[in-house]
């Protein structure tokens, strides 16, 4: 992306209600022509129609999203947030539909040898997942996900005199002043035990929608139709299960050990739940830098590490297309949404002062820099981005690759953000496959009482983080915790992906550590190669090996070990 690239400010982008009657009518047309075409081009003159409509769709959805995610207390783009979910779920059966079509087109061979494969996988795919017997349960799925996400949104925590949201009180939660960080997680407990019966509620109708969807789909669970919903076409539960267990041989012990090594570092007899956040005695690295100046920063450091001046992020920032700093009435959390029709990715975080800030700007500037990469790889747009695990590595693997650049928000306390970067890395492994492997409990036994949700979290800490202790934190204390990751409500099955692509990005950081052009000619070529190709493909195409070997995870296990001197 350059200036020379006739590109919008973000402002004068229009939100409009997407029609689903209008899109109705283009695929009926698509489909008729589809089923009568003889002529390849004159079948795939019919689908570029209908992928025209559905990019115009789904840039709209997009937006509606993102200006709610900017002002919560807009009711209108919360209004058009709601008609937009209950349009997709229409939508998402109306693609199914020509995506059957598709399939048993008298053209279907000749579309495939031009265009390749991955389209087709697509179709089946979602033709496996959507039926019109089903859009009124996925209507219902979706309201539920934002009544979770909006009370997040809202939240208000009263701390030190202040009404502070979740992203504004992160900092207190890994303080110095070990009094500050008890308050604070006080604070937070108190806060999510006030909500518990509401989240307990509106997960156990998330559970009973999913598994109802799941029967009438035809699966005998919704852990069936997770892993179809994720487009899991190369590895099964069976390869993610042997995946956990070799994390919890080899890298669970590792984090005992760094937590053991920071009981001691700050003299505790025992280390609490409320001290994990804080890493290092003298607290942990945080930027140097102000807020107000991450925009700009940002811009120099992608710019000298893909060496292009100004940086992709120079221009998103100029037309509009980041926003980095949390406030009030702003939806949590960070994220990268690609505006279709614009072929411009949109940057949204919660920067807070925190060290967490610089790795969510460089892990989602990761995804903007793919998208931008890719934007040209397929006729399809549904074959612009990969799967989600593949998306995973190009903004995981941009926090490492990133490592030799921190000096410019970090100045000479850039070592201990990279030692601290790599801890959170390691920390984060267990965590994750723990959040999967409680999800594929839970949807296994759909009918289990919401206390037994709470037992089973409980026990996947015991196995996955064995040195925590709550003490009188009793939302924590009751194996609650897991409320806290929208990913678990919003987003079932995905958080795997974050530990996969985690591996695979430690592996182009040992690369780097050896040869950074090298390593970065394979990220380059990982960002271009779009979604034409599954994930295992991807990864032996680019020359990166499977996550799954758990020889690899051995390997990486010990260099990281290396890196901080365990």
């Amino acid at each position: 992306m350059t200036e020379s690239k006739v590109m919008p400010d973000f402002s004068t982008i229009k939100y409009e209600r997407p029609s689903v009657d209008k899109f109705k009518e283009c695929v009926q047309a698509t489909r008729l022509k589809l089923m009568s075409a003889r002529d390849p081009e004159v079948a795939a003159a019919a689908l570029f129609e209908y992928e025209k409509e559905l990019v115009y769709f789904d840039t709209m959805v997009a937006l509606a999203n993102i200006l709610h995610d900017l002002d919560t207390s807009d009711q209108y783009y919360t209004d058009e947030v709601a008609y937009c979910d209950e349009a997709s779920a229409t939508v998402s059966e109306l693609c199914s539909a020509v995506y059957s079509v598709l399939l048993s087109s008298p053209c279907a061979d000749a579309l495939k040898e031009k265009y390749g494969e991955m389209i087709f996988l697509k179709a089946q795919n979602l033709k496996d997942t959507v039926s019109n017997e089903v859009v009124d349960d996925l209507v219902e799925e979706a309201n539920l996900e934002n009544e979770y996400a909006q009370i997040q949104s809202e939240a208000e925590i009263e701390f030190n005199g202040k009404t502070l949201n979740l992203s504004m009180l992160a900092p207190y939660l890994e303080s110095t002043d070990r009094n500050v960080r008890i308050k604070a997680h006080k604070a937070l407990d108190d806060y999510y035990m006030s909500k518990k019966e509401t989240f307990d509620e509106i997960y156990d109708k998330m559970v009973k929608v999913r598994t109802r969807i799941a029967h009438k789909l035809g699966y005998k669970n919704f852990t069936e139709l997770g892993y179809k919903r994720m487009e899991r076409y190369d590895y099964n539960r069976e390869d993610v299960a042997k995946f956990r267990e070799a994390i919890r041989k080899y890298i669970v012990p590792i984090t005992v050990k760094i937590r053991e090594l920071q009981k001691e570092r700050f003299g505790y007899d025992e280390l609490k739940f409320y001290d994990l956040p804080c890493i290092f005695k003298n607290g942990n690295p945080v930027p140097s830098v102000k807020m107000e100046d991450y925009r700009k920063i940002s811009g120099d450091l992608f710019a000298e590490v893909l060496g292009v001046k100004p940086s992709f992020f120079d221009v998103l920032s100029d037309h509009g297309f980041t926003d980095l700093i949390s406030r009030k009435a702003k939806s949590t959390g960070g994220y990268c949404m690609y505006l279709e029709e614009y072929a411009i990715p949109f940057i949204f975080m919660n920067a807070n002062g925190t060290a967490d800030d610089v790795a969510t700007i460089v892990h989602e500037g990761g995804h903007a820099y793919a998208a931008i990469k890719s934007a040209e790889v397929s006729p399809f747009v549904e074959c612009l981005s990969p799967t989600i695990e593949t998306c995973e590595i190009h903004s995981t693997s941009m926090e490492f690759l990133t490592y030799p650049y921190m000096e410019k928000f970090y100045g000479e306390n850039a070592q201990a953000y990279r030692e601290l970067h790599m801890t959170q890395a390691l920390l984060f492994l267990p965590y994750g496959c723990m959040v999967d492997e409680f999800q594929h409990i839970i949807y296994d036994d759909p009918d289990m009482t919401p206390e037994q949700r709470h037992q089973v979290w409980l026990d996947l800490e015991h196995k996955y983080q064995p040195f925590i202790k709550y003490e009188d934190h009793p939302f924590h204390a009751m194996g609650g915790a897991w409320m806290k990751k929208d990913h678990i409500f919003t987003t079932p099955f995905y958080y795997i992906d974050y530990c996969l692509a985690h591996m695979c990005s430690l592996e182009l950081w040992d690369e780097s550590e050896e040869d950074y052009k090298s390593a970065l000619i394979k990220y380059n070529r990982l960002c271009e190669c779009g979604g034409n190709e599954t994930f295992l493909k991807i990864l032996e195409g680019v020359g990166l090996a499977s996550p799954f070997d758990v020889d690899t995870v051995k390997r990486l296990a010990f260099r990281t070990c290396e890196f901080l001197e365990l």
